[in-house]
Protein backbone atom coordinates (compact mmCIF):
# COMPACT_ATOMS: atom_id res chain seq x y z
CA UNK A 1 0.00 0.00 0.00
CA UNK A 2 1.61 3.40 -0.82
CA UNK A 3 0.77 6.41 1.65
CA UNK A 4 -0.11 9.57 0.14
CA UNK A 5 2.26 12.12 -0.31
CA UNK A 6 1.27 14.72 2.36
CA UNK A 7 -1.45 14.75 4.95
CA UNK A 8 -1.10 18.10 5.02
CA UNK A 9 -3.31 19.51 2.31
CA UNK A 10 -5.67 17.15 4.01
CA UNK A 11 -5.41 19.38 7.18
CA UNK A 12 -5.19 22.71 5.69
CA UNK A 13 -8.65 22.08 4.07
CA UNK A 14 -10.57 20.74 6.77
CA UNK A 15 -9.32 23.70 9.01
CA UNK A 16 -10.79 25.97 6.38
CA UNK A 17 -13.72 24.35 6.46
CA UNK A 18 -14.38 23.10 10.12
CA UNK A 19 -15.85 19.64 9.18
CA UNK A 20 -13.56 18.00 11.30
CA UNK A 21 -14.77 19.76 14.34
CA UNK A 22 -18.75 19.20 13.34
CA UNK A 23 -18.37 15.79 12.73
CA UNK A 24 -17.12 14.33 16.19
CA UNK A 25 -19.49 12.78 17.90
CA UNK A 26 -21.30 13.66 21.90
CA UNK A 27 -18.70 12.26 24.13
CA UNK A 28 -20.16 10.74 27.51
CA UNK A 29 -17.07 12.46 29.28
CA UNK A 30 -15.00 16.12 29.54
CA UNK A 31 -11.25 15.54 28.73
CA UNK A 32 -8.46 16.16 31.22
CA UNK A 33 -8.74 17.85 34.55
CA UNK A 34 -7.78 21.35 34.70
CA UNK A 35 -4.85 21.37 37.12
CA UNK A 36 -2.92 24.58 37.21
CA UNK A 37 0.05 24.57 38.87
CA UNK A 38 1.95 27.30 40.96
CA UNK A 39 6.34 28.09 40.76
CA UNK A 40 8.11 26.71 43.94
CA UNK A 41 7.84 28.32 46.50
CA UNK A 42 10.52 31.36 47.19
CA UNK A 43 11.11 31.23 43.34
CA UNK A 44 10.68 34.91 42.89
CA UNK A 45 13.99 35.41 45.37
CA UNK A 46 15.88 33.45 43.40
CA UNK A 47 18.27 34.76 40.84
CA UNK A 48 17.61 34.38 37.13
CA UNK A 49 19.07 34.88 33.98
CA UNK A 50 17.03 35.63 31.11
CA UNK A 51 17.16 35.82 26.79
CA UNK A 52 18.20 38.41 24.87
CA UNK A 53 16.49 36.62 21.98
CA UNK A 54 13.34 35.00 23.14
CA UNK A 55 10.65 36.36 25.79
CA UNK A 56 12.47 33.24 28.42
CA UNK A 57 13.97 33.44 31.73
CA UNK A 58 15.91 30.62 34.03
CA UNK A 59 15.92 31.00 37.52
CA UNK A 60 18.13 29.15 39.89
CA UNK A 61 17.39 27.48 43.11
CA UNK A 62 19.31 28.45 45.76
CA UNK A 63 22.61 26.54 45.48
CA UNK A 64 22.76 26.32 41.70
CA UNK A 65 26.40 27.40 39.78
CA UNK A 66 26.22 30.13 38.00
CA UNK A 67 27.75 28.25 35.30
CA UNK A 68 24.87 25.92 34.85
CA UNK A 69 22.47 29.25 35.49
CA UNK A 70 23.86 29.96 31.64
CA UNK A 71 24.34 26.09 30.48
CA UNK A 72 20.37 26.06 31.00
CA UNK A 73 19.57 29.20 29.34
CA UNK A 74 21.71 28.51 26.31
CA UNK A 75 19.83 25.37 25.90
CA UNK A 76 16.85 27.17 26.01
CA UNK A 77 17.71 29.53 23.00
CA UNK A 78 19.12 26.69 21.17
CA UNK A 79 15.39 24.58 21.76
CA UNK A 80 13.58 27.54 21.23
CA UNK A 81 15.27 28.72 18.10
CA UNK A 82 15.45 25.45 16.06
CA UNK A 83 12.04 24.81 17.84
CA UNK A 84 10.02 27.92 16.66
CA UNK A 85 12.58 28.55 13.70
CA UNK A 86 13.05 25.70 11.92
CA UNK A 87 10.15 23.41 12.93
CA UNK A 88 7.54 25.79 13.12
CA UNK A 89 6.28 25.20 16.21
CA UNK A 90 4.45 28.35 17.89
CA UNK A 91 5.87 29.43 21.17
CA UNK A 92 5.19 28.48 24.65
CA UNK A 93 2.59 31.25 26.30
CA UNK A 94 4.37 33.36 29.02
CA UNK A 95 3.07 34.28 32.19
CA UNK A 96 1.97 36.89 34.04
CA UNK A 97 5.47 38.17 34.04
CA UNK A 98 5.42 38.26 30.13
CA UNK A 99 8.26 35.94 29.77
CA UNK A 100 8.20 31.60 30.01
CA UNK A 101 10.02 30.99 33.17
CA UNK A 102 12.14 27.81 33.74
CA UNK A 103 13.40 27.13 37.07
CA UNK A 104 16.13 24.76 38.31
CA UNK A 105 15.36 22.48 40.91
CA UNK A 106 16.31 18.86 41.85
CA UNK A 107 14.56 15.61 41.27
CA UNK A 108 12.52 16.57 37.97
CA UNK A 109 12.05 12.46 36.13
CA UNK A 110 13.08 12.65 32.93
CA UNK A 111 15.05 15.96 33.26
CA UNK A 112 12.37 18.43 32.50
CA UNK A 113 8.37 19.20 33.01
CA UNK A 114 6.15 21.43 31.81
CA UNK A 115 3.17 22.75 33.72
CA UNK A 116 0.38 24.93 32.83
CA UNK A 117 0.00 27.99 35.12
CA UNK A 118 -2.90 29.49 33.76
CA UNK A 119 -5.96 29.67 31.19
CA UNK A 120 -6.07 32.55 28.79
CA UNK A 121 -9.60 34.39 29.71
CA UNK A 122 -10.23 36.08 26.82
CA UNK A 123 -9.38 33.65 23.96
CA UNK A 124 -12.08 31.80 21.92
CA UNK A 125 -10.21 28.77 21.91
CA UNK A 126 -8.14 26.80 25.27
CA UNK A 127 -4.85 28.42 25.38
CA UNK A 128 -2.58 28.20 28.47
CA UNK A 129 0.34 29.73 29.62
CA UNK A 130 3.25 27.60 31.31
CA UNK A 131 6.42 27.11 32.86
CA UNK A 132 9.24 24.38 33.32
CA UNK A 133 10.77 22.55 36.10
CA UNK A 134 14.71 21.58 34.82
CA UNK A 135 16.70 18.94 36.57
CA UNK A 136 19.94 21.38 37.99
CA UNK A 137 21.68 18.00 37.99
CA UNK A 138 21.37 17.33 34.09
CA UNK A 139 24.82 17.32 32.55
CA UNK A 140 25.20 20.21 30.37
CA UNK A 141 25.52 19.16 26.08
CA UNK A 142 22.88 17.02 24.71
CA UNK A 143 21.25 15.67 27.84
CA UNK A 144 20.56 18.97 29.03
CA UNK A 145 19.53 20.33 25.23
CA UNK A 146 17.27 17.53 25.30
CA UNK A 147 15.73 18.56 28.11
CA UNK A 148 15.39 22.15 27.19
CA UNK A 149 13.89 20.99 24.08
CA UNK A 150 11.20 18.91 25.63
CA UNK A 151 10.34 21.72 27.96
CA UNK A 152 10.01 24.05 25.31
CA UNK A 153 7.71 21.72 23.01
CA UNK A 154 5.32 21.00 25.99
CA UNK A 155 5.40 24.85 26.50
CA UNK A 156 4.05 25.07 22.63
CA UNK A 157 1.35 21.81 23.35
CA UNK A 158 -0.36 23.84 26.30
CA UNK A 159 -0.10 26.98 24.48
CA UNK A 160 -1.94 25.42 20.99
CA UNK A 161 -3.86 22.58 22.58
CA UNK A 162 -4.13 22.46 26.62
CA UNK A 163 -6.91 19.81 26.35
CA UNK A 164 -4.25 17.25 25.27
CA UNK A 165 -3.79 14.46 27.21
CA UNK A 166 -0.90 13.85 29.72
CA UNK A 167 0.61 10.57 28.04
CA UNK A 168 0.02 12.44 24.39
CA UNK A 169 1.51 15.38 25.41
CA UNK A 170 4.70 13.94 26.40
CA UNK A 171 4.98 11.74 24.14
CA UNK A 172 4.10 14.96 21.41
CA UNK A 173 7.19 16.81 22.74
CA UNK A 174 9.59 14.29 23.00
CA UNK A 175 8.96 13.40 19.33
CA UNK A 176 9.54 17.72 18.93
CA UNK A 177 12.13 17.35 21.08
CA UNK A 178 14.20 14.37 19.06
CA UNK A 179 13.58 16.16 16.01
CA UNK A 180 15.55 19.61 17.59
CA UNK A 181 18.25 17.62 19.68
CA UNK A 182 19.70 14.30 18.41
CA UNK A 183 21.58 12.57 20.72
CA UNK A 184 23.30 9.31 20.88
CA UNK A 185 20.87 6.86 21.99
CA UNK A 186 17.35 6.70 23.34
CA UNK A 187 16.93 4.24 26.58
CA UNK A 188 13.27 5.47 26.47
CA UNK A 189 12.63 3.69 23.23
CA UNK A 190 13.58 0.21 24.98
CA UNK A 191 11.42 1.01 27.58
CA UNK A 192 8.77 1.62 24.70
CA UNK A 193 9.48 -1.65 23.03
CA UNK A 194 9.45 -3.89 26.44
CA UNK A 195 5.75 -2.45 26.40
CA UNK A 196 4.22 -3.47 23.02
CA UNK A 197 0.58 -4.64 24.67
CA UNK A 198 0.34 -1.06 26.01
CA UNK A 199 -1.74 1.39 24.51
CA UNK A 200 0.47 3.69 22.59
CA UNK A 201 0.33 6.69 25.32
CA UNK A 202 0.02 5.68 28.88
CA UNK A 203 -0.20 8.73 31.43
CA UNK A 204 1.09 6.32 34.07
CA UNK A 205 4.65 5.69 33.07
CA UNK A 206 6.26 9.32 31.56
CA UNK A 207 9.57 6.63 30.16
CA UNK A 208 6.98 4.80 28.28
CA UNK A 209 5.64 7.99 26.68
CA UNK A 210 8.70 9.63 25.96
CA UNK A 211 9.58 6.22 24.13
CA UNK A 212 5.58 6.47 22.29
CA UNK A 213 7.35 9.63 20.35
CA UNK A 214 8.84 6.51 17.89
CA UNK A 215 5.23 6.54 16.82
CA UNK A 216 4.57 10.33 16.53
CA UNK A 217 7.83 10.42 14.81
CA UNK A 218 6.54 7.60 12.19
CA UNK A 219 3.35 9.06 11.42
CA UNK A 220 5.22 12.32 10.78
CA UNK A 221 7.81 11.02 8.61
CA UNK A 222 5.59 8.82 6.93
CA UNK A 223 2.39 11.51 6.32
CA UNK A 224 3.75 15.12 7.13
CA UNK A 225 4.99 17.35 4.25
CA UNK A 226 7.94 18.68 6.25
CA UNK A 227 9.48 17.42 9.78
CA UNK A 228 7.12 18.38 12.18
CA UNK A 229 4.65 19.34 9.96
CA UNK A 230 1.41 16.78 10.40
CA UNK A 231 1.63 17.56 13.95
CA UNK A 232 1.45 21.04 14.00
CA UNK A 233 -1.45 20.50 11.78
CA UNK A 234 -3.16 18.08 14.02
CA UNK A 235 -2.83 21.49 16.74
CA UNK A 236 -4.45 23.77 14.73
CA UNK A 237 -7.57 20.96 14.31
CA UNK A 238 -8.21 19.83 17.65
CA UNK A 239 -8.60 23.41 19.51
CA UNK A 240 -11.40 22.54 22.01
CA UNK A 241 -13.15 25.59 23.39
CA UNK A 242 -14.03 25.22 27.06
CA UNK A 243 -16.48 26.92 29.61
CA UNK A 244 -14.82 29.19 31.84
CA UNK A 245 -15.94 27.59 35.06
CA UNK A 246 -14.77 23.96 34.23
CA UNK A 247 -12.83 21.55 36.11
CA UNK A 248 -12.16 19.54 32.92
CA UNK A 249 -10.91 20.88 29.52
CA UNK A 250 -13.29 20.13 26.58
CA UNK A 251 -13.15 15.88 25.68
CA UNK A 252 -13.43 16.71 21.80
CA UNK A 253 -11.68 16.78 19.30
CA UNK A 254 -8.55 15.10 20.27
CA UNK A 255 -5.57 14.54 18.19
CA UNK A 256 -6.80 10.89 17.52
CA UNK A 257 -10.20 12.08 16.41
CA UNK A 258 -8.14 14.49 14.11
CA UNK A 259 -5.89 12.22 12.56
CA UNK A 260 -9.20 9.60 12.35
CA UNK A 261 -10.49 12.23 9.83
CA UNK A 262 -7.37 13.06 7.58
CA UNK A 263 -5.68 9.47 7.75
CA UNK A 264 -8.76 7.99 5.96
CA UNK A 265 -7.68 6.64 2.52
CA UNK A 266 -4.06 7.63 3.01
CA UNK A 267 -2.65 4.10 2.84
CA UNK A 268 -4.75 3.29 0.12
CA UNK A 269 -8.58 2.94 -1.01
CA UNK A 270 -11.32 2.75 1.67
CA UNK A 271 -8.43 2.81 4.39
CA UNK A 272 -8.63 4.16 7.73
CA UNK A 273 -6.79 5.26 11.31
CA UNK A 274 -7.03 1.16 11.88
CA UNK A 275 -4.88 0.80 9.52
CA UNK A 276 -2.40 3.65 10.14
CA UNK A 277 -2.20 1.56 13.77
CA UNK A 278 -1.32 -1.81 11.53
CA UNK A 279 1.09 -0.66 9.63
CA UNK A 280 3.18 1.19 12.44
CA UNK A 281 2.90 -2.11 14.49
CA UNK A 282 4.24 -4.28 11.72
CA UNK A 283 6.87 -1.06 11.24
CA UNK A 284 7.39 -1.33 15.48
CA UNK A 285 7.68 -5.12 15.12
CA UNK A 286 11.08 -4.92 12.36
CA UNK A 287 12.37 -2.17 14.16
CA UNK A 288 15.54 -1.32 16.44
CA UNK A 289 15.34 -1.58 19.45
CA UNK A 290 13.88 -5.33 19.27
CA UNK A 291 10.24 -5.29 20.74
CA UNK A 292 8.99 -8.04 22.95
CA UNK A 293 7.57 -11.19 21.44
CA UNK A 294 4.62 -13.05 23.80
CA UNK A 295 5.74 -16.42 21.84
CA UNK A 296 8.83 -17.44 20.01
CA UNK A 297 7.87 -20.82 18.50
CA UNK A 298 10.08 -23.14 16.50
CA UNK A 299 8.92 -24.43 13.28
CA UNK A 300 5.73 -26.25 14.22
CA UNK A 301 5.13 -29.58 12.95
CA UNK A 302 1.92 -30.59 14.35
CA UNK A 303 -0.69 -27.86 15.08
CA UNK A 304 0.34 -26.02 18.36
CA UNK A 305 -2.08 -23.59 20.23
CA UNK A 306 -0.93 -20.47 22.39
CA UNK A 307 -3.06 -17.71 24.51
CA UNK A 308 -1.73 -14.38 24.45
CA UNK A 309 0.05 -14.18 28.11
CA UNK A 310 -0.75 -10.22 28.32
CA UNK A 311 -3.65 -9.30 26.56
CA UNK A 312 -3.23 -6.20 24.39
CA UNK A 313 -4.95 -2.88 25.10
CA UNK A 314 -6.22 -0.68 22.42
CA UNK A 315 -3.62 0.59 19.82
CA UNK A 316 -1.49 -1.89 21.68
CA UNK A 317 0.19 -5.01 19.64
CA UNK A 318 1.44 -8.62 20.51
CA UNK A 319 3.83 -10.12 18.64
CA UNK A 320 4.91 -13.82 17.82
CA UNK A 321 7.81 -15.33 16.11
CA UNK A 322 7.21 -18.35 13.97
CA UNK A 323 11.05 -20.35 13.05
CA UNK A 324 10.87 -21.43 9.55
CA UNK A 325 14.29 -23.75 10.24
CA UNK A 326 13.27 -27.48 9.73
CA UNK A 327 10.53 -26.93 7.50
CA UNK A 328 9.82 -29.23 4.67
CA UNK A 329 10.36 -28.58 0.91
CA UNK A 330 7.34 -26.61 -0.45
CA UNK A 331 6.45 -26.52 3.21
CA UNK A 332 2.59 -24.22 4.34
CA UNK A 333 2.53 -22.39 7.43
CA UNK A 334 -1.36 -22.77 8.43
CA UNK A 335 -2.24 -19.24 10.96
CA UNK A 336 -5.58 -19.52 12.56
CA UNK A 337 -6.57 -16.78 15.38
CA UNK A 338 -9.58 -16.22 17.52
CA UNK A 339 -10.29 -13.10 20.09
CA UNK A 340 -12.49 -11.87 22.85
CA UNK A 341 -15.53 -10.06 21.83
CA UNK A 342 -15.86 -5.99 22.07
CA UNK A 343 -12.18 -5.72 21.03
CA UNK A 344 -11.30 -5.23 17.23
CA UNK A 345 -8.34 -6.45 16.09
CA UNK A 346 -6.06 -6.27 12.71
CA UNK A 347 -3.36 -9.12 12.29
CA UNK A 348 -0.74 -9.65 9.78
CA UNK A 349 2.26 -12.05 9.23
CA UNK A 350 5.49 -10.73 8.17
CA UNK A 351 8.35 -12.63 6.30
CA UNK A 352 11.79 -12.29 7.54
CA UNK A 353 14.83 -13.10 6.05
CA UNK A 354 17.72 -14.23 8.08
CA UNK A 355 18.97 -11.05 8.95
CA UNK A 356 15.56 -10.14 10.32
CA UNK A 357 14.67 -7.58 6.85
CA UNK A 358 10.79 -7.85 6.35
CA UNK A 359 10.33 -10.00 2.81
CA UNK A 360 6.66 -9.38 2.51
CA UNK A 361 3.85 -8.08 4.86
CA UNK A 362 0.51 -10.37 4.13
CA UNK A 363 -2.59 -8.82 6.28
CA UNK A 364 -5.03 -11.46 7.15
CA UNK A 365 -8.52 -10.46 6.50
CA UNK A 366 -11.39 -10.26 8.84
CA UNK A 367 -14.42 -9.01 8.86
CA UNK A 368 -14.69 -5.62 10.81
CA UNK A 369 -16.79 -7.20 13.82
CA UNK A 370 -15.43 -10.47 13.87
CA UNK A 371 -13.71 -11.89 16.21
CA UNK A 372 -11.33 -14.75 14.12
CA UNK A 373 -9.16 -15.36 11.15
CA UNK A 374 -6.89 -17.30 9.53
CA UNK A 375 -4.65 -17.83 6.73
CA UNK A 376 -2.14 -20.20 4.72
CA UNK A 377 1.10 -18.47 4.11
CA UNK A 378 3.26 -19.93 1.16
CA UNK A 379 5.54 -19.76 -0.45
CA UNK A 380 8.22 -19.83 2.15
CA UNK A 381 10.85 -19.95 0.18
CA UNK A 382 13.86 -18.15 1.13
CA UNK A 383 12.10 -16.74 4.64
CA UNK A 384 13.96 -17.79 7.78
CA UNK A 385 11.05 -16.60 10.50
CA UNK A 386 7.39 -15.36 10.11
CA UNK A 387 6.11 -12.66 12.71
CA UNK A 388 2.73 -12.63 13.19
CA UNK A 389 1.87 -9.21 14.76
CA UNK A 390 -1.76 -8.77 16.37
CA UNK A 391 -3.22 -5.63 16.67
CA UNK A 392 -6.24 -4.05 19.08
CA UNK A 393 -7.78 -1.80 16.86
CA UNK A 394 -9.87 -0.29 19.74
CA UNK A 395 -13.60 -1.02 21.27
CA UNK A 396 -16.74 -1.80 19.15
CA UNK A 397 -18.52 0.36 21.14
CA UNK A 398 -16.27 3.75 21.11
CA UNK A 399 -13.33 5.26 19.68
CA UNK A 400 -10.07 5.78 21.15
CA UNK A 401 -9.63 8.36 23.80
CA UNK A 402 -6.60 8.40 25.65
CA UNK A 403 -7.62 10.87 27.88
CA UNK A 404 -10.24 8.96 29.74
CA UNK A 405 -7.30 6.91 31.09
CA UNK A 406 -8.67 3.09 31.20
CA UNK A 407 -8.72 0.98 28.21
CA UNK A 408 -9.98 -2.26 28.36
CA UNK A 409 -7.46 -4.95 26.95
CA UNK A 410 -8.25 -8.14 25.75
CA UNK A 411 -6.83 -11.52 24.72
CA UNK A 412 -6.55 -14.14 22.00
CA UNK A 413 -5.57 -17.86 20.96
CA UNK A 414 -3.53 -18.16 18.31
CA UNK A 415 -2.85 -21.92 16.66
CA UNK A 416 -0.08 -22.18 14.24
CA UNK A 417 0.77 -25.06 12.08
CA UNK A 418 3.18 -26.45 9.12
CA UNK A 419 1.48 -27.90 6.20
Amino acid sequence: MKASPSVLVALVALAGTGVLVRSQPARAADGPAIELASPPEGASAWSRACSFRHPACVHAAPGTAPSFVLEALASVDRAWDTLTGALDVPPPAAGAGGVWDAYLVDGVEGGAETLPEARDPVGRVDRAASFALLDRHTFPGCALDRAAARAVARGSIWAEVPATDVGTGRAEAEMLARLAVVCPGDDDDWVFQSEPERTLVDPAWPAFDRGASTFFDWLDATFGAAPGALLVGTWALAATATPPAATRWSGAPTGFDVLGVSLKGALGTDSSLDDVFTAFAVQRGTAFPPVRLAWNIPWPAKARRFASPVPVAPTGASYVLVGVAGAPARAKLRVEVAWEDFGRMRWSVVKLDAQGHAMADVAVTSLRLGTSASITLEPLDGVDRVLVVGVDVGSTEHPFDPAQGWWEPHGWLLTVEGE
